[in-house]
């Protein structure tokens, strides 16, 4: 088969299929299938927002929470004070 012959029969098959209407679907059908994408797609990044948003939320929390109650000492030493007082001799009384 020669290479003019071949491109005919391509070019007519894709005419035909390009004629072809049986698969036609109508503007209105596209429109609401449009439409219901675009809702949902809203619904879902609304609550993705509302997530994140609590989720930063939750980490200031965390952030803010955070025990930094120890001192520098001299030549790079620290005290840590602790959940406790420190003791004074007396003992630990609750």
């Amino acid at each position: 088969m020669n290479s003019s012959r071949l491109f005919r029969r391509v070019r007519s098959r894709l005419t035909a299929l390009w004629h072809d209407q049986s698969g036609e679907t109508s503007v209105l059908s596209l429109v609401l299938i449009c439409t219901i994408i675009a809702i949902g797609a809203t619904v879902g990044l609304t609550a993705y927002r509302d997530q994140v948003v609590q989720e930063l939320g939750d980490l200031s929390e965390a952030i803010e929470s955070l025990d930094q109650s120890f001192t520098a000492g001299p030549y790079g030493t620290f005290t840590d004070t602790g959940p406790f007082p420190p003791d004074d001799g007396i003992g630990f009384v609750p």
